[in-house]
């Protein structure tokens, strides 16, 4: 039985629920979070029709109409299942007694199972952004697994004349004509207007310096760059720049954003959502979804455990909405 409520299962899971995933994490906070009680994950990918009604006489049979394009896809979940010990100074508070000791170990408790959530969510983040760039490649000695999104090959496209192009010291990028041609790409395939651009500081930095875009830029525009990095209203686009990332196993650090590559949004609703399924921990409550958390004692050699679990997968219910271009050279 544990020694403090805090590890009780059901305040545990409680605990893990309320936390917010680290504020770094941009993409997860795109994905609306569905539950998906089944062993599998299977989502429908809408493609929208731009095809107009039709009109006809009055009291004569309706005309029938096709069912929109709607292709369906299955995966298995991504299962995250992860577990610490706890520092030997927590088990000598757990076991003293006085206010003081349960202060410390709660807070200790706290501490570790934070930390804990903050691994998954960095896993979920990084996996909903490999979602935007079309395919989730998975890749751990126990684990290697590939799962596509069905973005089409012209949602992928390559700019003419890369953004980071030079002409007597002038960069000379089509970076408007690019931008209006992928906008028109979106709004004709999904009939959602794109509103949104996140690429790195790097790609940022040649957009600014774009010889066409530097004619058009309000001081409202400079001011806004300079204090925070980012442009609203750029040619219709509210443009992030994002520099995020994790750490690898070898301390290496990954960037979510590959270098060269941008990501235009139409951010409609019911697009980009994180499938949660199903528990696979015995001691989870019957048909339960979401994260799941335990702890538990061992007493050779002696040890308290906390396990955090979840059973989840990102993915793009419209494709058409997302443009992944290289731009850079």
């Amino acid at each position: 039985m544990p020694e403090l409520a805090i590890l009780e299962q059901t305040v545990l899971t409680g605990l893990i629920e309320k936390y917010t995933a680290p504020p770094e994490n941009v993409a997860s906070a795109l994905f609306g979070r569905r539950t998906h009680p089944f062993t599998t994950a299977k989502w429908d990918v809408v493609q929208n029709t731009r095809y107009r009604g039709h009109p006809t006489m009055p009291n004569r049979e309706a005309k029938i109409v096709g069912q929109q394009g709607v292709g369906t896809k299955t995966a298995s979940f991504i299962y995250y299942r992860e577990k610490k010990a706890f520092e030997p100074t927590t088990l000598r508070w757990l076991r003293e007694p006085g206010q003081l000791a349960a202060n410390n170990a709660e807070s200790c408790i706290r501490r570790e199972t934070q930390d804990l959530n903050n691994r998954l969510e960095r896993l979920v983040d990084s996996y909903c952004w490999d979602t935007l760039k079309d395919s989730i490649v998975i890749d751990e000695p126990d684990v290697k697994a590939t799962v596509t999104m069905g973005i089409q090959a012209s949602h992928k496209p390559t700019a003419t004349v890369k953004w980071d192009h030079i002409t007597s010291a002038e960069y000379d990028g089509d970076v408007i004509g690019d931008v209006k041609a992928w906008k028109k790409l979106i709004a004709e395939d999904s009939g959602n207007p794109a509103t949104d651009i996140y690429l790195d500081s790097t790609t940022m930095e040649y957009v600014y310096k774009n010889k066409a875009l530097k004619a058009l830029f309000t001081e409202r525009v400079k001011q806004e760059y300079l204090d925070t990095g980012n442009i609203t209203g750029l040619l219709g686009l509210n443009w992030h720049v994002y520099d995020g990332g994790y750490v690898n196993d070898s301390g290496t650090f990954v960037p979510h954003i590959t270098l060269k590559y941008i990501f235009m949004l139409a951010k409609a609703a019911e697009t980009f959502v994180l499938l949660e399924g199903l528990s696979a921990d015995e001691d989870a409550p019957a048909n339960h979804t979401g994260k799941f958390s335990k702890s538990w004692i061992t007493k050779d050699p002696s040890a308290t455990f906390f396990l955090l679990e979840y059973n989840f997968i990102p993915v793009l219910l419209h494709p058409d909405n997302v443009i992944y271009a290289l731009v850079l050279a």
